[in-house]
């Protein structure tokens, strides 16, 4: 008896150790009607004149990835003020081998409202370069939007399914995307950082470095 009780008891702090993992997968291709309208709306809210601190940040740096080639890339980080829905924004613009990656990333002040609302675009490196990317309204290819208690909700390009119907988020994607390359003002703001992007990857190597300037 004192054997078997050991045994149950064991087996019970063996479960408290190792508690269920819940994993929950995302329809990025054919997200429901209404995961659809929860995009739609929290694209809506965006502002369309957000009102900025004067203070920002650029950074731009270097990053290893698995297949041990670099991708190098730049930030743009602007806060909010505090009568704003929004936080903060970034952007980001990175550059590897294979592709070129732009991202705007939205933190929302009320985590229960917007944790996060992302859109990206990829292109090949081979067409694009990020001289020209940061000087063009590239489409979005993914949307992703993050919220508190809830379950995460996204939006990408699928090579082989039918994503006709999903066509006016892509667009509104893309809309707000080019509107705040505007508002932020990046052609101007990353100009060096860009042109760093830009140059021989046997001369940036090591040269990524972070600051911050007052505007």
């Amino acid at each position: 008896m004192t054997v078997l009780g050991q045994s149950a008891s064991n087996g019970a702090k063996s479960a408290d150790q190792n508690p269920p993992v819940k994993v929950n997968v995302l329809n990025v291709c054919t997200p429901s009607r209404e995961e659809q309208q929860q995009l739609k709306e929290a694209l809506a809210k965006l502002p369309k004149s957000p009102n900025f601190d004067t203070d920002y940040e650029v950074s731009r740096g270097v990053s290893t990835i698995e297949t041990a080639s670099s991708a190098r890339y730049v930030r743009l980080r602007r806060e909010a003020r505090s009568d704003s829905p929004l936080a903060t924004v970034q952007y980001s613009l990175s550059a590897d081998p294979e592709n070129t990656v732009e991202t705007v990333v939205f933190r929302g002040r009320d985590a229960k409202d917007l944790l996060a609302l992302s859109i990206e675009d990829k292109l090949s490196t081979a067409v694009s370069k990020p001289a020209t990317v940061i000087q063009s309204d590239t489409p979005a290819s993914r949307v992703r939007l993050e919220r508190a208690g809830k379950t995460t909700v996204a939006l990408a390009r699928c090579e082989g399914v039918d994503q006709s119907g999903y066509e006016p988020i892509f667009a509104q994607a893309s809309s707000v995307f080019a509107d705040y390359r505007r508002i932020l003002k990046l052609r101007a703001m990353l100009a060096d950082e860009i042109a760093w992007l830009s140059s021989p990857r046997s001369k940036t190597a090591t040269s990524g470095d972070n600051r911050d300037h007052p505007q």
